[in-house]
């Protein structure tokens, strides 16, 4: 029996890319609220996708070099003030909470949960399962929350449902 609010195993995953991963094999987290989540082997995820911070950081230090060359004024300093700061936060949670991100993929992907409810067990998945400082676990929920609606699926694909365009 796994522990309430554990996983219940390291992540065995195998990289398909630098961004993708895929599981070897099932990873289960019991979160005190819905029970036991399991994320089915060979589940494809691009982990916590905090790389458009990254690409964030690279376009505006592009934008504050062009921006210093031709005089822009004061835009040069806010770009380069907005690469300092993404490149910050990226530097923050780059490396943290794999097996959270795995199983928040995987709850976005099948729509089991509701999208508030996926963010909520990621959160916990955060701090009590990975380890992860609540500070930092905060930061990762803003992110979800903010960034999130679009790759949530709001019909869940082991129940029958059609996705739109399907017969």
């Amino acid at each position: 029996m796994i522990a309430i609010g554990k996983f219940d195993t390291h992540p065995a995953v195998r990289f398909i890319s630098r961004w993708d991963v895929a599981t070897q094999e099932q990873l289960t987290f019991n979160d005190p609220v819905h029970g036991a989540l399991a994320v089915p082997a060979d589940f494809y995820s691009d982990l916590a996708s905090i790389r458009i911070l990254r690409e964030v950081c690279r376009w505006s230090s592009i934008g504050a070099l062009v921006g210093w060359a031709f005089a822009w004024g004061w835009l040069a300093p806010a770009l380069l003030i907005l690469a300092i700061t993404t490149l910050a936060l990226y530097g923050l949670l780059a490396g943290y909470g794999m097996r959270a991100a795995i199983l928040h993929d995987w709850l976005y992907t099948t729509g089991v949960l509701s999208r508030a409810d996926c963010d909520a067990v990621f959160y916990r998945a955060l701090t009590s399962g990975d380890g992860t400082a609540r500070w930092r676990a905060a930061i990762f929920w803003m992110g979800v929350r903010l960034g999130g609606s679009t790759s949530y699926t709001k019909t869940p694909t082991s129940s029958g449902f059609f996705t739109s365009g399907e017969k």
